[in-house]
């Protein structure tokens, strides 16, 4: 069960609520009059409370858990316990996740570990750089001279933001997160220990005998809009032209992301994956956890 310290809980959502936003179909004379408080998975739902139904396997949690109502495939349907309320669907968890965003508003949005309102004087912020009304900035943070920061935007504790760098409105940037020769569009979020713009080591000339004579990486990190990167993953600067990560791509924690690779829009990829240099990605590709591109 969701705690609410963590995750305060909007107005209760009626089921009459739950159908009409998700376009569930019930039985027919379905009471729709009860109202959901919470969210949970199906073996630790409890009275009000809504969950969701998806494989085979999991059969026996429906019969554990006590929850008030259940999104589940048209299929799946006369499995769910008469106790419980049977939402049809033909997506159960995107349809669980509509109703989440309702009851949890605040569970995806930017906000402050310390509960700063705006620059918390532990942060040092450069009189260069240019802060939209409306940023809030964490302790031990470090913004250079002439980075831009749109209005809506957090930093958390002990990140810095590099030399001219560009970050949108409405981001979220997690604690110990290094950002440099980037451009960042809006509503980008960054978790703990992301490492954006650095220089790739390898990216070197190769010739015959021991040396290896590196030229400077002068290319540049573009994030479009809506990109989600997992902690402690790490995307190297273009080392001549731009590392792209196109819009709506979620990219899980542990990922490393090599010089002049191209993300299309709305992809995702899972944990521990390794994106050699230059490799691409079209638009909505799909890769499995620990996967190798080159």
């Amino acid at each position: 069960m969701s705690e609410p310290i963590f995750f305060p809980r909007a107005v209760s959502v009626s089921l009459a609520e739950v159908v009409a936003c998700t376009g569930a179909t019930v039985g027919q004379g379905a009471d729709l009059s009860g109202v959901i408080r919470g969210a949970a998975l199906p073996e630790d739902a409890e009275a009000g409370e809504i969950t969701f139904f998806e494989a085979l396997p999991n059969i026996e949690l429906l019969e554990t858990g006590r929850a008030s109502a259940c999104f589940v495939r048209p299929q799946h349907a006369g499995l769910i316990p008469p106790r419980t309320l049977a939402l049809v669907v033909e997506d159960p968890y995107r349809a669980f996740a509509l109703v989440l965003r309702r009851i949890f508003p605040q569970g995806d949005r930017s906000c402050s570990l310390f509960g700063t309102v705006g620059i918390n004087p532990g942060a040092s912020i450069h009189p260069e750089a240019r802060l939209e009304l409306g940023v809030i900035v964490d302790p031990g943070v470090v913004i250079g001279p002439r980075a831009e920061i749109g209005s809506g935007t957090v930093i958390g504790a002990n990140s810095v933001i590099g030399a001219d760098v560009r970050l949108g409105r409405d981001c979220t940037i997690g604690p110990q997160v290094t950002i440099s020769h980037a451009l960042i569009g809006d509503r980008v979020a960054l978790h703990a220990g992301v490492r954006i713009g650095q220089y790739d080591p390898v990216a070197f000339a190769a010739l015959e005998g021991p040396q290896f004579p590196k030229a400077p990486d002068i290319g540049r990190v573009i994030i479009q809009d809506a990109v989600e990167i997992g902690a402690n993953s790490t995307i190297d600067r273009g080392a001549i032209g731009d590392t792209v990560v196109g819009e709506g791509s979620k990219v899980d924690n542990l990922v490393r992301v090599a010089h002049n690779v191209t993300i299309g829009r709305h992809c995702v990829i899972p944990a521990q994956a390794v994106l050699s240099a230059g490799s691409r990605l079209q638009d909505f590709t799909v890769l499995t956890g620990a996967a190798g591109v080159s």
